[in-house]
């Protein structure tokens, strides 16, 4: 019997998928300032951590592209219909896994995720069915937080309400693997589903 009381799933890279293209194409190549020494696009993505932690508004985080970039002739409504297209849809093979411990165990799941209030409301408003999955929601627009800070992770371990070894953490990023891992929690790094389904044959939360 396994000894896992809570499994965390990431959100982003792990039960839903991105896509970029039309984002960059559509935004990010229209920057004066995009030239092949200047990697804008990793400034942009740095300076966006303020707009995950819900520090600043969509208004805000427009104005903030629009400085950064020089896009301002691309207005607001168009900047986050390219924003939005980043979610390009979800892991149906990963949410069939969740579905098949949700049933089958009295494993509390949660989802952690760095989510941006734009890119959540988008989340909503498809009412993909996997959200009904989970026991609980830390949304680090919501709790002012990020990953890999460590302050997120003692959040979690409180919402999960057991030891940190009886937690079970699945993320695409090292960096929040190693976070968590500082704090007691069982880090697995994720890559495809086949991995991820050994893993938790592993630890007997699936059956073998």
């Amino acid at each position: 019997m396994s000894q896992i009381k809570c499994i965390i799933f990431d959100l982003g890279g792990v039960i839903v998928d991105f896509d970029f293209s039309n984002f960059y194409n559509s935004i990010i190549t229209q920057s004066p300032v995009n030239k092949p020494q200047t990697p804008i696009i990793l400034e942009f993505f740095r300076q966006s951590d303020i707009y995950h932690q819900g520090l600043i508004n969509d208004k805000e985080f427009y104005q903030l592209a629009c400085d950064l970039l020089q896009v301002c002739e691309i207005d607001q409504e168009h900047f986050f219909t390219a924003f939005n297209s980043i979610i390009s849809g979800y892991n149906s093979e990963i949410v069939e896994i969740i579905k098949k411990i949700k049933e089958d165990t009295n494993i509390k799941l949660i989802c952690l995720s760095n989510v941006n209030s734009s890119h959540w409301e988008f989340l909503l408003n498809k009412k993909w069915d996997f959200f009904d999955y989970f026991d609980e929601f830390i949304l680090s627009h919501k709790v002012h937080m990020t990953k890999p800070d460590e302050k997120i992770f003692h959040y979690a371990i409180e919402k999960a309400g057991c030891n940190p070894e009886e937690i079970m953490f699945i993320d695409d990023g090292l960096n929040n693997i190693r976070s968590a891992g500082k704090l007691g929690i069982i880090g697995i790094k994720f890559t495809n589903k086949e991995n991820l389904v050994e893993e938790l044959k592993n630890l007997q939360i699936l059956e073998n």
